[in-house]
């Protein structure tokens, strides 16, 4: 008994000692913020998973156009149409507001993206994160560093001031301040600076994630931004007069040979493509499959879980670019009522609903009576001419023209040019149509998709260039993408914004974040008033106001312990 008792005031002291120190359990069967951070894997993990938003926010988010609005939707390369005759707007530019559902989804996705960044920045140098060397622990800290800066760079571009969150956040916060655009693009060049001591080369980077290379050239724009045109042009001859990098002169790459029986789809196969046609196709994306062009790409592979596919949705994965961005030639009827219908390969399955601009349709390719020059305008890459491709249909094998389509009013829209790199040239075959019988891919894009490429890298030079008064050393760079493409050189004396901006579409059309570049130039509301079809068919004037996005009502009404002021203008 008295055992008993000494036992129960033993247990009872132990509960009293207990109960006034705070509990503090470590999950030892599953991760959590005080053991997913110990080693390398861990880190390379929470890194992949930033990848992963990338690839889901920028591209792959849902079966619709609106993935693609950073990349010139609503903007000035490509309008939705719906495979009708009007425009529909997705910005809504002449009542854009502080309630506006792109702001808010963007604000939240890019912060989401830095704050997952700065929790891997600040536990990396934590006691319990264990490194076999110090190069180890930089080169994971310079991946994060990249990716805030990435973030932070499309944040000062498209809003101005933001707040700056350089730590991980760990108990709620209601008192942010903007920082100044200055201190912002000041925090992306030191990220930067130090990824590009401490990123892989490409040579030695695994696809999907960012090299050295892309921290050099997201610092290239970064210095533009900040006037520093010197800076920005030692940075962006880092990647150009680098031992890794160069842009693709020669056919390469899985398709080199590549033949095709269309775009009639009678006769025999011919030879099909050239080098820029190349650059776009599966398997040539990534710099170990040859290209010496690519710096940082999203990776899609329908055949592997997590690679966007039935895995995500039963239709096929969310990158859908195929779907959304190009006409429906395939789903019309002919003047009798017969209907077209699909056929696989270089046409791919899209809707008729983002339909390429007057500006990106035709515009551009006037320029210096290059149209029949450019390859990036001739027939393998740009398709202008759709066929009949039902043999049940008294014109098959001829053109599709408004005398002889069903519905002449919905000609410009559903026989509009589409630009092939957005398709598949030979497709994985996973869905039949119902009437044609053929196999195809649902409009699902499988393919790997550039976020950088070094041509890009070179008209950031060029921009550098002009901006610092060497119009010859900007005309040079120019030319080089423009030899590649077999246009006609320029001159010093035709070295402008606008070409520059000219020569970004020809080359990057739907590769580029277009809004964050019009964003960053202070050009949008003249784009917006010269090329976007709906504000032109309506008569709306642009104001310049929209050069900045408004900050979310969302934000600033949550932000009770500090004033969180708006951009002019909303």
């Amino acid at each position: 008994m008295k055992y008993k008792i000494l036992l129960l005031i033993l247990f009872s002291t132990l509960y009293m000692v207990a109960c006034k120190k705070p509990l503090t359990e470590v999950p030892l069967d599953f991760y959590s913020p005080e053991n997913a951070y110990t080693n390398k894997a861990q880190f390379q993990s929470a890194l992949a998973n930033i990848y992963l938003n990338v690839r889901t926010n920028f591209y792959a988010t849902t079966d619709a156009a609106a993935n693609y609005d950073m990349l010139g939707y609503d903007v000035d390369l490509a309008d939705n149409r719906s495979a009708g005759i009007t425009y529909i707007p997705y910005f809504n530019w002449n009542t854009l507001n502080a309630d506006n559902g792109f702001s808010s989804k963007w604000w939240s996705n890019l912060y989401a993206i830095i704050a997952k960044a700065n929790t891997i920045i600040d536990r990396a140098d934590q006691p319990a994160a264990v490194w076999t060397s110090l190069s180890e622990k930089n080169a994971v800290i310079a991946e994060a560093k990249f990716l805030r800066a990435f973030s932070y760079h499309f944040l000062a571009n498209m809003w101005g001031g933001v707040p700056l969150v350089v730590n991980e956040t760990k108990v709620p916060k209601f008192d942010y301040v903007r920082s100044s655009q200055d201190e912002v693009y000041k925090l992306c060049k030191a990220d930067l600076e130090y990824a590009v001591k401490w990123m892989p080369r490409i040579n030695l980077q695994t696809g999907g994630r960012a090299p050295r290379e892309a921290a050099f050239h997201l610092l290239s724009e970064v210095e533009i931004c900040m006037k520093d045109y010197p800076a920005a042009i030692n940075a962006a001859d880092s990647v150009i007069k680098g031992p890794y990098s160069s842009l693709m002169q020669n056919r390469f790459g899985a398709f080199k040979n590549f033949t095709f029986s269309g775009p009639t789809y009678q006769g025999a196969a011919k030879p099909y493509g050239d080098v820029y046609f190349d650059l776009f196709q599966d398997g040539n994306f990534n710099w170990v499959q040859g290209n010496k062009e690519a710096i940082w790409n999203i990776e899609q592979d329908p055949n592997i879980l997590g690679g966007d596919n039935v895995d995500v949705n039963a239709s096929g994965g969310f990158f859908v670019m195929e779907r959304w961005w190009g006409p429906a030639p395939w789903n019309l009827k002919d003047k009798n009522g017969v209907s077209n219908f699909l056929m696989d390969t270089l046409m791919g399955r899209p809707v008729g609903t983002l339909i390429a601009t007057k500006y990106a349709d035709s515009l551009i390719w006037r320029y210096k009576d290059d149209w029949n020059k450019d390859i990036r305008n001739s027939a393998f890459n740009i398709q202008r001419t759709w066929y009949y491709t039902n043999p049940a249909s008294k014109f098959y094998g001829q053109p599709i023209t408004e005398a002889n389509i069903g519905t002449p009013t919905t000609f410009k829209v559903l026989c509009s040019p589409q630009f092939k790199k957005m398709v598949s040239a030979v497709h994985y075959h996973k869905f039949q149509d119902a009437t044609s019988k053929q196999w195809h891919d649902n409009g699902r894009t499988y393919k790997d998709w550039y976020i950088m490429r070094l041509a890009e890298t070179y008209l950031l030079r060029a921009e550098a260039n002009l901006l610092s008064g060497n119009l010859v050393g900007a005309a040079a760079d120019i030319n080089a993408v423009r030899t590649r493409a077999q246009a006609t050189p320029v001159g010093p004396g035709d070295v402008t914004i606008d070409l520059i901006l000219d020569e970004r579409a020809r080359e990057l059309y739907s590769e580029e974040f277009r809004l964050n570049t019009l964003m960053r130039m202070g050009k949008l509301a003249e784009y917006l008033n010269k090329y976007n079809g709906y504000m032109k068919t309506n008569g709306y004037v642009a104001d310049v106001h929209l050069n900045k996005m408004p900050i979310p009502n969302s934000v600033i009404q949550a932000n009770t312990g500090a004033v969180m002021t708006q951009n002019i203008g909303y």
